[in-house]
């Protein structure tokens, strides 16, 4: 098996099946690869659901539809694709990761397959990603620092000059180039990589899962890169609702935040960016407050941050690991 496409669905089993066929498409125009969708216990009759749609859209062996045991977050999801793929006869050499929201435009895959073949010391590759309507969204970053969370949250001109090389979002390339990492919406995955790496930290139920494993791919001596003028279509937070800036943030999103920080530079340094977080807030809403503008943030977004980042810097393990998470939704 050359590449396996993993999508994993939560809710959402119409728009997944549409994806699936775009995705199809690519599988079938790079030969020898195979799809599988995994239902990520949704609890909604998803999972037969799709069993229909692949015997009406006619996917047959291209395609296998399982259900996995639990919501265990997305990166859990990954990895049930994951184990399902190298258990095969014939294993992957690529691993596909892409949003049940998202669609693969004609030849995207096929040229990021290309690149990871032409270059065997990049272990990830991303790609363009781009809204409904054509935008483009940030699909390339640095990996996040106290001072990009000062700059981000502050939203002040000086000080996005001053920390002009911490900041997370890297502009958009008409170049391949290498970077930190890159957006979970699509990823492709060299099996050797992932071999090395290992799995995805189930302990991210949902975000940072990727920024985590694009550090560890790192750690381990591999590249990450994005590929250029390979887009991808993507809806976004369908299954979340977290585009809607009228909703709190949820809590697995500050224990993730947390988890990221703490996991990779310390207990000292993850309470040092959490109080830059607060302070680039509290920057920007006296920025706005002088202007005579009225301020938007999410509701209780500080409060929570408080009550989630306190709880989290008093326990005495890394947050993510509680049984509790798992009742949260997923992509």
């Amino acid at each position: 098996m050359r590449v396996l496409g993993i999508m994993i669905n939560y809710r959402t089993a119409d728009l997944t099946a549409k994806a699936a066929d775009c995705l199809l498409a690519e599988l079938d125009a790079i030969g020898d690869s195979h799809l599988l969708v995994i239902d990520n216990d949704s609890k909604d009759g998803s999972y037969e659901k799709l069993v229909q749609e692949s015997a009406a859209r006619d996917w047959g062996t291209r395609a296998t539809v399982i259900a996995s045991p639990r919501n265990g977050g997305y990166g859990y999801g990954i990895n049930v694709g994951a184990a399902w793929g190298f258990a095969q006869p014939s294993p992957p050499d690529y691993i596909y990761v892409l949003n049940s929201d998202a669609f693969a435009v004609a030849a995207s895959l096929r040229k990021m397959v290309a690149y990871m073949d032409a270059h065997p010391d990049v272990g990830l590759a991303g790609n363009d990603i781009c809204g409904t309507e054509g935008q483009v969204q940030v699909s390339a970053f640095r990996f996040p620092t106290a001072w990009s969370e000062l700059e981000s949250y502050a939203q002040l001109k000086i000080l996005s000059k001053m920390f002009g090389d911490r900041v997370v979002a890297l502009g958009q390339s008409s170049q391949d180039r290498e970077v930190d990492w890159v957006p979970g919406t699509s990823m492709l995955i060299r099996a050797a990589a992932w071999r090395r790496v290992g799995a995805f930290d189930e302990g991210f139920f949902l975000y940072f899962e990727e920024v985590d494993y694009c550090h560890r791919m790192r750690d381990a001596g591999w590249k990450v890169a994005y590929v250029a003028n390979a887009p991808v279509t993507h809806i976004g937070s369908v299954s979340t609702g977290l585009d809607d800036e009228s909703r709190e943030m949820p809590q697995y999103w500050f224990d993730s935040r947390y988890r990221y920080f703490r996991k990779h530079h310390g207990k000292a340094y993850a309470a040092f960016s959490d109080l830059a977080f607060l302070l680039g807030h509290v920057t920007y809403l006296a920025k706005r407050r002088a202007q005579g503008q009225r301020a938007t943030l999410r509701p209780s977004l500080l409060k929570n941050f408080v009550r989630f980042s306190v709880a989290s810097f008093l326990n005495s393990g890394v947050p993510g690991d509680a049984a509790a998470q798992a009742q949260a939704p997923t992509t």
